[in-house]
């Protein structure tokens, strides 16, 4: 039987209270889990992923980001990340509460998807966690500088809380190409229909950034593609890339190879796997299965 509890963590930003779930497995358990999920959903998305790790024995758990789902105090802070270090933050301190209450000894595993791959690169830390897995992450972009640059410019004029869409088509307006004959601005998602409808109905899913989220996204993405990153990341953390080859923000398994090249060349501890056909999310795609059994066999090696 499979326990899930709900409760409100203070944030780092000292004014917020995340919204926190754990799926506590029946028994003794094998280790902790931590889901980091991505930009414009939250962690109920989660649901069925996080209650399989419970029922392989792990005690899984997550919360909205900062900006996202129940954390956000009311829909016009959707969105809305004023300090893209807060998110990094959260991460360590939800950790090292949930290591202070079921004990130091259980190894912790961290996953983040997407935006939330971003954070926990910026994370990943031996001092926390045992592996870490990184899953529909991006390679170096050298946009990047020259986005953050074009975000400050249009913050300076209309406010960190305006949204724009001229910077939303201008990150996303490259993903749908490869499914321009789908018709579907959300196809580059998943293979599934069914799952990109749910999306589009969640409003916790169907809403813009604000500028300064934006800020925080190509901050992240811009920081854990640093030389200095590849460098630093620990030698004693055992990394697994997954992603669909399908994918735009991994471009097409091209950016995740880079990311996997550059690691092993730095002699890190890193594998690899892309899942041919399919898009960003592969825990909403036809290969979930094949993905949840490839991430426990990480874990166990």
């Amino acid at each position: 039987m499979i326990t899930i509890t709900e409760r409100r963590i203070p944030s780092s930003d000292g004014k917020h209270k995340l919204y926190f779930r754990v799926f506590t497995p029946e028994g003794e358990a094998k280790g902790l889990f931590h889901v980091v999920h991505g930009m414009t959903e939250h962690i109920r998305r989660y649901e069925g992923f996080m209650r399989e790790m419970a029922e392989h024995g792990y005690i899984c758990y997550g919360f909205d980001n900062l900006g996202h789902g129940y954390t956000a105090e009311n829909e016009s802070e959707l969105g809305c990340i004023e300090k893209w270090e807060n998110m990094v933050e959260d991460v360590q301190t939800v950790t090292r509460l949930m290591k202070k209450k079921y004990g130091k000894a259980l190894p912790c595993f961290l996953m983040g998807h997407s935006m939330g791959s971003f954070i926990t690169r910026c994370s990943a830390n031996p001092n926390y966690w045992d592996k870490v897995i990184f899953m529909g992450t991006g390679g170096p972009n050298p946009a990047s500088d020259a986005g953050l640059a074009l975000i400050k410019a249009a913050i300076k004029k209309d406010g960190a809380r305006a949204e724009s869409p001229d910077i939303q088509k201008l990150i996303f307006s490259s993903y749908c190409r490869h499914y321009k004959e789908e018709n579907d601005y959300l196809a580059w998602l998943s293979t599934k229909k069914e799952v990109r409808d749910a999306f589009r109905a969640d409003k916790y899913c169907s809403y813009n950034f604000k500028l300064n989220g934006y800020y925080a996204l190509i901050k992240l993405q811009s920081i854990c593609n640093r030389k200095v990153w590849f460098t630093h990341i620990s030698d004693k953390l055992p990394i697994l890339l997954v992603s669909g080859s399908g994918d735009p923000v991994g471009n097409y398994g091209n950016g995740v190879t880079a990311v996997f090249n550059i690691l092993k060349k730095q002699g890190k501890d890193v594998r690899m796997k892309l899942y041919d056909g399919c898009r960003h999310e592969i825990l909403n795609d036809v290969c979930r299965d094949e993905v949840i059994e490839d991430i426990l066999v990480f874990m166990d090696l």
